[in-house]
Order: C-alpha cells, then sequence, then structure tokens
C-alpha cells in the first residue's frame, strides 16, 4: 500500500503470576572446527526521504528493586586476542556530528551517591598496560576541538569536587613524570600555561604550592 505501514515481527516471552517471565535466547550456531555464526541486529537502510530505523536496547523499569543490567562483553581467547568493542557514531554531510553520550546513573535517595563513569586501560602481565587516550576532533581548516576536563559545581552545602592528576608508584625505576605543556604556533604565539587559584570571600586565599623531589639516597641529590 502507498500509505500503509509494512508488518511487525513481535516476539514475546511469556509472562507468569508469581514467578520470573520467560526468556528471550539468541544464539549462532556453533562450528566445532572453525568460527561460530554471526548475529546481525540490523535496521533497514532508509529510502529516497525518511531516516533509517532507530534500535533500542533496553532494560524494563523496576518497582521493588534494581532494574536489569545491561553488559557488552566479547568472549575470552585462547592463542588470540580477545575482540574489540566499537563504539562509532556514522559520519554525515550536513550539519553537526553525532555526539556518543556516556552518564551514569542519578539517584534520588538521601544518602546514595550518584554512579560513577570508570574508564579503565587493560593490565598486562608481562608487558606494559593499555594507554588511554583522550583527543579532540580535528578542525582541518580551523581550530581543533577543546577539551574540558571539570567537576561539577557545588550544591546549597558542600564543596566542589577536588581534581588529582598522579601518576602510579614504582618499585623498580623512576615513576612517570607529568607534563603540561602548550603546543607550538606557526603564524602566532604559543599559548598560555595558567596555575591560578580561584577567589574566595571567607578566611585565606588558597595557595599554590611547587615542591621538588626528595631522596632517601645516601649520595642522592634532592630535586
Amino acid at each position: 500500500s502507498m500509505y500503509g505501514l509494512g508488518g511487525d515481527v513481535v516476539v514475546s516471552a511469556g509472562a507468569s503470576m508469581l514467578s520470573t517471565g520467560g526468556d528471550i535466547l539468541m544464539s549462532s550456531g556453533v562450528g566445532s572446527a572453525t568460527s561460530s555464526g554471526a548475529v546481525s541486529i540490523v535496521s533497514a537502510n532508509a529510502g529516497t526521504s525518511g531516516v533509517s530505523g532507530a534500535m533500542t536496547l533496553s532494560t524494563g523499569t523496576s518497582t521493588a528493586g534494581t532494574s536489569g543490567s545491561i553488559q557488552l562483553l566479547t568472549g575470552e581467547a585462547l592463542g588470540g586476542s580477545g575482540g574489540d568493542v566499537v563504539v562509532k557514531v556514522g559520519a554525515g554531510d550536513t550539519g553537526n556530528g553525532g555526539q556518543v553520550s556516556v552518564e551514569a546513573g542519578s539517584t534520588s535517595s538521601m544518602y546514595g551517591l550518584g554512579g560513577d563513569v570508570v574508564v579503565s586501560a587493560g593490565a598486562s602481565m608481562l608487558s606494559t598496560g593499555g594507554d588511554i587516550l583522550m583527543s579532540s576532533g580535528v578542525g582541518s581548516a580551523t581550530s581543533s576541538g577543546a577539551v574540558s576536563i571539570v567537576s561539577a559545581n557545588a550544591g546549597t552545602s558542600g564543596v566542589s569536587g577536588a581534581m588529582t592528576l598522579s601518576t602510579g608508584t614504582s618499585t623498580a625505576g623512576t615513576s612517570g613524570s607529568i607534563q603540561l605543556l602548550t603546543g607550538e604556533a606557526l603564524g602566532g604565539s604559543g599559548g598560555d600555561v595558567v596555575v591560578k587559584v580561584g577567589a574566595g570571600d571567607t578566611g585565606n586565599g588558597g595557595q599554590v604550592s611547587v615542591e621538588a623531589g626528595s631522596t632517601s639516597s645516601m649520595y642522592g641529590l634532592g630535586g
């Protein structure tokens, strides 16, 4: 039909009045000697007008306990590397690029804490652990994007969140260094480096402290 909608495919597990509802399991086939089959869940491409179909992966609400979790995992590998997890926005040719948003949970509990966002690189048993790289986008003809790492403003009581930039300890060698640099400039001035304490209206002003390293070595000199 010119104006009719295509039919839906609805798959629902069975309900239970007093126990747990039924599960839905989708699994590809085992390849005993080679690879197992792939699982693809995709929406169709859009036609000459309109947008492609949206995709929602969501757990239901809960009125007496925690709502269900979502796990996005790749399997462990013996004799190879674990599979990648890629979250990527498709490229467009009009308007702004799409965003990737990661937001921890909030709570209305009087004593509960907001959820954390934890980003950790992978560990290595015998070599170097993985890196964490945060980079803004390139502006090929103009400016690159800014990078902002800030703690939120405090509420009506309390203090704003602290910020720590620290390298880990070392038991066999020098600990990691910290470099605070602005880039070189061609046809302009190098960027400033500013270390400043915010103004207050009660008590003493905050301090700026710079302290070189000490050593317990018998023949070493302090920094």
